[in-house]
């Protein structure tokens, strides 16, 4: 036996047997008793283990587990899966097209200072930089993803029904080609993976930041979100 099958096992005889318990013991340690259960039901690694039963068992586990998932979460999780699910490897979003100026790099260069030439000095980089004009930072046109992906609307959230978004980080960051300043770009989106976990929906997303004219993107970008419900 497994140590998760082994924990999923304590924990489902525990969850069965917790109210014939809870009367055994004296009633000034049932508050207390409760407080444990609780904690040791809402541990980040029970919670982590049991995320992992989903993606690891076998088939009758795997339906027991779909169960838990079902009961544990909404109908708007289960629409959002299904939606999710049908729409893997196709473009979900394309945004608009957004100017990035001299300002925006300018403004960004300021607040993480860094003010490295190449960015900010367009006369010295319209001699010396292979690019002849200064080139937006590559962390810019990541921080501009949520704004070309209209993931910061909240009139027209992108999962509609999560009480909550959370950015868990990213898989992979590729910059092909220099963002040159005064460019244009847009992004499109798909979704490449989806995976139902305790909380809600793990989504991983493929974001692409398209240059206006330019055969090769200036970005592109795996991101991993939690849709929380």
């Amino acid at each position: 036996m497994s140590v998760i099958d082994f924990l999923k096992e304590k924990s489902d005889r525990l969850a069965k047997n917790r109210d014939e318990i809870v009367e055994l013991i004296q009633p000034q340690l049932r508050g207390y008793f409760n407080e444990i259960f609780q904690s040791a039901k809402n541990s980040p690694w029970m919670n982590w283990a049991l995320d992992q039963k989903i993606l690891t068992s076998g088939s009758d586990a795997q339906e027991t587990i779909n169960d838990r998932w079902l009961h544990d979460n909404n109908a708007d999780a289960l629409a959002m899966l299904e939606k999710l699910s049908s729409d893997l490897d196709s473009i979900v979003y394309t945004g608009q097209w957004m100017a990035v100026e001299q300002d925006r790099i300018n403004q960004f260069a300021e607040v993480t200072e860094d003010q490295q030439w190449i960015h900010t000095d367009p006369e010295r980089a319209k001699v010396e930089s292979p690019f002849r004009g200064t080139i937006a930072h590559g962390f810019l046109t990541l921080s501009l993803l949520p704004k070309l992906t209209n993931a910061v609307d909240p009139d027209q959230p992108p999962y509609p029904g999560a009480k909550m978004v959370v950015n868990m980080g990213l898989n992979q960051v590729r910059f092909p080609y220099p963002l040159k300043a005064g460019s244009h770009v847009r992004a499109t989106k798909k979704i490449i993976a989806v995976t139902p976990v305790r909380r809600g929906l793990e989504v991983t997303e493929e974001i692409t930041v398209e240059i206006e004219n330019c055969r090769r993107p200036a970005c592109v970008a795996q991101t991993l979100l939690l849709l929380v419900y």
